[in-house]
């Protein structure tokens, strides 16, 4: 494999991340790139969607191969990097690093990253490839469309999916986000969820066949890592490389003791509450009464009563 500093870097900027703390971010570290000597190929998105798009692009201009990867350096938040997850090809071909800028910061959060761009960059150069899972959901919308989506962080059904529905469209992100308190929205909306969602009776398949009813579901989260939603530790021993699920499940709650039940879930408390379970598997197939929202990182826009998601052992080449 060629070292890092033989081969130029390719560098993707989400400017809107964070109300525009991406751009920032940018300017500090292309300073630290020059600084070191090191080339690099830097493009910025535009728009939702554009990362997917440069993604496939580079590993398809850049000429490499298994042996010699093109190396993308990503700055932007958690949906950002699920953007890029879901325009990779062929995993062979890339490696990826990242570097947050986001308001929820997820990943950020679970690997201990740093703020500081220069920091980060020194600790990309440091460091050497390792292997990470990849998640996979598998589902038909309400369209009857079938389709597939990766991730990295996590994937769900109901309310969780909902709060990232809603989050994803408020202007108050926006605002709080400009003034630091950008986490903030996914509280104020997920209370206003709680209330106001419908939550069906689902049924919950793993792997090895196990099934369970869920009466009044408000939701099953399959986790790659431990956080969600801006810092809600729901899967407290989630590992990223360990080819596993960690599924937590809410169901059949009265909706003021998910009320109060809610801040336990920020250190992972949440686990010794009557209602809440975790599920180590491979595969999760969850299936409802009714369509629900779904999210694969936080990223939405779909409805579906029936879904099932895999963890894809190993597939991503992280440094």
């Amino acid at each position: 494999m060629a070292s890092i500093r033989e081969s130029p870097f390719y560098i993707i900027v989400n400017p809107a991340s964070h109300a525009g703390k991406s751009r920032r971010t940018w300017s500090a570290l292309s300073a630290a790139l020059k600084e070191r000597g090191l080339s690099y190929k830097a493009c910025l998105s535009a728009e939702p969607g554009d990362v997917t798009v440069l993604a496939r692009k580079i590993i398809k201009r850049s000429n490499a191969t298994p042996e010699n990867p093109a190396h993308i350096i990503l700055l932007g938040g958690d949906g950002t990097l699920n953007e890029l997850v879901n325009g990779i090809s062929d995993f062979s071909r890339v490696i990826v690093s990242y570097i947050p800028t986001g308001s929820s910061n997820d990943f950020a959060r679970a690997h201990r990253y740093s703020t500081d761009p220069a920091k980060e960059l020194a600790r990309i150069l440091s460091s050497r490839p390792t292997l990470l899972d990849v998640g996979e959901t598998e589902f038909v919308d309400t369209d009857g469309i079938s389709r597939k989506k990766r991730f990295l962080i996590s994937s769900g059904m109901g309310f969780d999916a909902m709060v990232c529905d809603k989050v994803n469209h408020s202007r108050a992100k926006t605002l709080l986000n400009k003034i630091g308190l950008g986490q903030f929205v996914y509280l104020v909306i997920a209370l206003k969820c709680l209330f106001t969602g419908q939550y069906p009776d689902c049924t919950l398949t793993l792997e090895d066949g196990q099934s369970f009813p869920l009466k009044n579901m408000m939701f099953s989260a399959a986790m790659m890592e431990p956080y969600e939603g801006g810092g809600f530790k729901f899967a407290p021993k989630a590992l990223p490389d360990d080819g596993l699920l960690d599924v937590c499940t809410v169901n059949n709650l009265p909706r003021l003791f998910v009320l109060c039940a809610l801040p336990t879930a920020l250190p992972g408390w949440h686990v010794f509450l009557p209602g809440i379970r975790l599920h180590r598997t491979q595969t999760v197939r969850i299936r409802a009464n009714a369509p629900q929202y779904i999210h694969t990182d936080g990223e939405t826009g779909y409805f579906t009563s029936d879904v099932t998601i895999r963890c894809l052992k190993g597939l991503l080449r992280y440094q």
